[in-house]
């Protein structure tokens, strides 16, 4: 398997985020909201010089189909239990 040189962002964990969703604030309409799901949750670390940094990112699906971290997306504003 091919390794990466010197990685600034991995995933350590990924694990299923059922019933969560990711809520994003309208461009258009700033006042509405909108809510996609989110299927997993991923613990990822960065590396900054010396420095690593761990955090968790719900993880969703864009509008061209790729998988993308919601926190990271325009508008977003917070994750929601939906169920």
């Amino acid at each position: 398997m091919p390794r990466v040189k010197d990685p600034k962002r991995s995933i350590l964990q990924i694990m299923p985020a059922d019933g969560w969703s990711a809520v994003f604030q309208d461009e258009e309409a700033p006042t509405r909201t909108s809510s996609i799901p989110i299927f997993a949750w991923a613990i990822v670390r960065d590396l900054y010089g010396e420095t690593a940094y761990t955090e968790v990112t719900g993880l969703c699906i864009d509008d061209e189909g790729q998988v993308s971290e919601a926190c990271w997306s325009t508008g977003f504003l917070r994750y929601e239990r939906t169920s």
